[in-house]
């Protein structure tokens, strides 16, 4: 299993704990050399042409302005072989858009619709959303919000599940 996980191991993210979890992964963040934003042809195209190569896409870093569903609708339009998704949404996704979280709120929201909606569209294609509560990242005041290697290990297992886990909600 060919693994492409976005954000930055080096960091204290997800993606850290995705790298002590996991044996082929692969990380797409701008210190490796991707450009997540795709503001440009060239960026997109760069991943476009890359994500064919991997079985599995866990989309966790967030990217203003629909980032993350840029990429699932990508991985989805490109996608040769069966590939599984995992996006990392937030549990402010039942926040309304008057909350100081509002368009991170949409984009989470709409992420998790997407996400279930390309589920019903193709039997090479499988997609997972996580709603997930804080992420401790060793900052004060997080110490009793959702350890990464605990989220790590939750994709580990809905990877080996025979059957499809379309949504997942952690606190």
């Amino acid at each position: 299993m060919k693994i492409l996980c976005t954000g930055n191991p080096n960091k204290p993210t997800l993606a850290k704990s995705i790298k002590k979890t996991f044996e082929n992964v692969d990380f797409a963040s701008t210190s490796t050399g991707w450009d997540l934003r795709m503001w440009d042809q060239n960026s997109e195209n760069y991943f476009r042409n890359n994500i064919k190569k991997y079985d599995v896409l866990i989309n966790s870093s967030f990217i203003c302005n629909g980032g993350q569903m840029k990429i699932l609708n990508i991985t989805f339009d490109e996608h040769i072989n069966p590939i599984h998704v995992i996006n990392i949404g937030s549990t402010t996704e039942y926040l309304g858009r008057k909350s100081s979280y509002g368009i991170i709120s949409i984009d989470k929201r709409a992420l998790k619709e997407r996400s279930m909606q390309l589920n019903l569209q193709n039997e090479t294609f499988k997609s997972t959303h996580l709603t997930l509560g804080g992420l401790n990242d060793g900052q004060p005041g997080h110490e009793n919000w959702l350890n990464m290697d605990h989220i790590a290990e939750t994709i580990d297992w809905i990877l080996r599940r025979p059957f499809n886990v379309p949504l997942i909600g952690i606190e």
